[in-house]
């Protein structure tokens, strides 16, 4: 009788699976036929998804099981265009480099000349309340729009132009020290990183904006 009993039990379960691949392809021919027609991306509303109390990730490489302000939801899935655009290059770019400048705050314990705590800490007091250290770190050395990152550019390339190995000579005496940081152009091809000077002096850039740091000089600021 057990036995018999695992059978249909099995049964049932094998059953119940085949219905529900049956409703996901036909789910699937319904959302794809709607957006045909619209051209709108379907997010719907599940319950008991795939016949389960639960269900997250890909079925069949067309829909995506995951939730949505605490709600089960299945909708297609789409794999975001990625041209390698130069505006989309610009800004990994940009990204890298605020990056770096994040990472060597969350791990340095040099302290700037002048001041009393690490920088870290010196950002997590200064950002705006609801905003993380890193975030607003990271917005200060971009800006909207990216004017921050480019005023940053146009002075390590212009009034610091001589100064640019002394800025080389800083970064790498730190600890940890800045790294080179990997730039890239249309199509995702690799091109001259920047250096170790120009990353650290992006960094100091951000310190400013955020009204840590005097504005970068001819002379790199000194941590210890």
């Amino acid at each position: 009788m057990f036995t018999k009993t695992k059978l249909i039990y099995a049964s049932l379960l094998a059953a119940i699976s085949a219905a529900a691949v049956a409703l996901a392809e036909a789910a699937y021919q319904h959302l794809t036929s709607h957006m045909q027609r619209t051209g709108l991306i379907v997010m719907a509303k599940t319950n008991g998804p795939l016949f389960s109390m639960d269900a997250s990730g890909k079925f069949a490489g067309a829909l995506v099981f995951t939730k949505w302000k605490g709600r089960p939801v299945v909708r297609q899935l789409v794999i975001p265009a990625n041209p390698n655009s130069a505006d989309q290059e610009t800004q990994r770019n940009m990204v890298r480099v605020a990056g770096a400048g994040q990472r060597w705050t969350n791990m340095t314990a040099l302290i700037l000349d002048g001041e009393t705590e690490v920088d870290k800490a010196r950002l997590i007091t200064a950002a705006p309340p609801g905003q993380a250290w890193n975030g607003y770190l990271v917005k200060s050395m971009i800006g909207a729009g990216s004017v921050n990152y480019d005023a940053a550019t146009a002075q390590y390339a212009g009034a610091l132009a001589a100064n640019h190995a002394a800025w080389d000579t800083a970064a790498e005496a730190l600890v940890p020290a800045f790294p080179e940081v990997a730039q890239t152009e249309v199509g995702g091809t690799p091109i001259t990183p920047m250096t170790t000077g120009a990353v650290f002096h992006h960094y100091i850039y951000g310190l400013y904006v955020a009204g840590l740091s005097d504005i970068p000089a001819a002379v790199p600021p000194v941590y210890a």
